[in-house]
């Protein structure tokens, strides 16, 4: 990506006098404009691009990667855990293993999504947070027979 174009959008420039809008939430943490919101359902996955990834591994090898995923157009980052096999049974006490799950945080106030990978799945994607002057960082977990693992990306 061109440094000179993303040190403009982190610098917070407006571009044709668009106004953000700022909602109180609760918890300490901003609402901003398309925090909690789809990252498909609002066409900012379209130029969405990995600016941060981490394997998810530990002694017996990889599981997965977590990905942390930024839009220019949208300035939002999202998080994307993808793992190397479909997920087993987990989440309750007879199946012995959590869910996998993938989490994004925004730096400057600790707003964090998390979306989950259910049985029979692959990847999942967090809900996205605003983050234009801002960074975030993604964060995933995985429950495996080899051994719990939780890895962060750093952060963009």
């Amino acid at each position: 990506m061109n440094v000179k174009k993303r040190a403009l959008a982190r610098v917070g420039v407006l571009a044709g006098g668009v106004a953000l809008s700022l909602v109180a939430a609760t918890g300490g943490a901003q609402a901003y404009t398309n925090d909690g919101t789809s990252p498909a359902s609002t066409g900012c996955a379209n130029d969405g691009t990995t600016v941060a990834s981490a394997p998810m591994k530990n002694s017996a090898g990889t599981h997965g990667t977590i990905e942390l995923r930024y839009s220019l157009t949208c300035h939002t980052a999202w998080a994307r855990l993808t793992l190397d096999y479909a997920q087993g049974a987990c989440g309750n006490a007879s199946a012995g293993y959590a869910c996998s799950v993938a989490t994004v945080t925004r730096n400057n106030d600790g707003r964090t999504y998390s979306c989950t990978i259910t049985q029979g799945q692959t990847q999942c994607y967090t809900p996205q947070v605003y983050d234009k002057g801002m960074t975030s960082y993604a964060k995933g977990y995985i429950d495996a027979v080899s051994g719990e693992m939780q890895i962060r990306t750093t952060a963009y």
